[in-house]
């Protein structure tokens, strides 16, 4: 029979846990997020503000308050060997003979569990509380549970370090990007941008990409070069196949040393297995361009069709688009907004994928048309006011 041994190493005059101690840490950390309602960033900057020392790393951080709270052997009801390992449905299983890949972690059946009792920390009440209130504020569900709709979320980067902003709403209810690694004093070296991205720039950027689906020239540039993209494809082709010509020459004068006394044994083995790598490395790169060449399937009827899908994508989705078939356009079209440091200007990137359009133009939804990775900039003038840093960080 499995046991375990759970103990209070030291409490105080009263019988709770001393005053920072880790059992301290948890009851509040409880107390904070289950009664009081507050967020795990608060959390984590009480704890740095107390001079509390983390159980691992340099400082508190709000994914480490998380993941403390959501622990239920607090409760006094503990778990071992909870979890398991269990195969991917959406991955191809491979060679069976290799026995099949367990790579997803997923909760055990009841029966399989392991469970036992241990001196608990906080009542079962207060720990739904909490874990419910970090349900409740979830990433993008703000301070009164409901999301914020920014439709840059994840594509806003920060001036200067380039990572991806957050969002926030403020008391007034108006809703900005914002660096995150700036406030996040736990990590080594915080972003030192502080300004604040209106989230009206929002519809300026969603007319600046509608203008650019609907300028012809850009389309039909797009067009043209995916038609004539598969002829570099085929170049690169040839120029692998050159390559391995190469190679084998150089097997065969090898040979021909080796027959000759130029070269002993271990010496022409080395030679020769040195050109055999380079004649797999060309096939297999000759094998992927060809693969290349196949997905392509263009020809002129091909792009007229194409041409058409996307004059009827704009006529009927851009103008009268809802928020969700908005943030869809904008991932299908990998877009990134790259704002200016004095938030005076921005440049827009974006690019149309008409490969994946086309093994969806069987279907007329707004999402299955599939967009790419960022490839033409638009450069804007903000007309929004440039934001001071005197504006308050809210909560979330």
């Amino acid at each position: 029979m499995l046991r375990a041994w759970w103990e209070i190493d030291e409490a105080g005059p009263d019988g709770e846990p001393l005053w920072g101690s880790p059992g301290w840490v948890v009851t509040q950390m409880l107390v904070w997020v289950g009664d009081e309602g507050r967020t795990e960033y608060w959390v984590a900057a009480k704890l740095n503000d107390l001079k509390i020392a983390p159980p691992y790393g340099l400082a508190w951080a709000p994914k480490m308050v998380g993941e403390i709270v959501k622990r239920k052997c607090y409760t006094g009801k503990a778990e071992y060997n909870a979890n398991g390992r269990v195969p991917n449905p959406d991955r191809p299983l491979g060679d069976l003979t290799m026995g099949v890949k367990r790579t997803l972690v997923r909760p055990k059946l009841e029966g399989e569990k392991v469970t036992f009792e241990v001196p608990p920390l906080s009542s079962e009440e207060r720990w739904l509380g909490a874990n419910k209130n970090l349900t409740e504020r979830g990433r993008g569900r703000g301070k009164q549970g409901k999301r914020i709709d920014a439709l840059f979320r994840g594509r806003m980067l920060c001036p200067k370090c380039q990572k991806p902003t957050s969002v926030l709403r403020d008391k007034h209810c108006r809703i900005y990007y914002y660096c995150r690694a700036h406030y996040c004093r736990w990590i080594k070296d915080p972003c030192v941008y502080n300004r604040f991205v209106p989230a009206t720039w929002d519809d300026e950027i969603w007319d600046d990409i509608c203008a650019m689906l609907e300028d012809d020239a850009w389309v039909e540039q797009q067009l043209m070069v995916e038609l004539h993209q598969d002829e570099g494809v085929e170049k690169l082709i040839r120029l692998q196949q050159f390559k391995i010509r190469q190679a084998e020459d150089k097997v065969r004068k090898v040979e021909e040393g080796f027959d000759g006394g130029l070269y002993t044994l271990e010496e022409a083995k080395k030679r020769k297995a040195d050109h055999q790598g380079t004649i797999e490395k060309a096939m297999q790169e000759i094998t992927r361009l060809s693969a290349q060449v196949r997905a392509q399937e263009f020809g002129p009827g091909d792009i007229e069709a194409l041409r058409q899908e996307l004059k009827a994508l704009r006529e009927r989705n851009l103008k009268e688009a809802s928020f969700e078939e908005k943030a869809d356009l904008v991932a299908m079209l990998g877009v990134k907004v790259y704002p200016s440091e004095d938030l005076k200007s921005r440049r827009v990137a974006c690019r149309l994928n008409l490969r994946r359009i086309a093994e969806g133009r069987e279907q007329g939804d707004f999402a299955k048309v599939v967009f790419g990775e960022p490839s033409r900039s638009i450069d804007r003038t903000s007309r929004s006011e440039v934001l001071s840093t005197s504006i308050g960080m809210g909560t979330v």
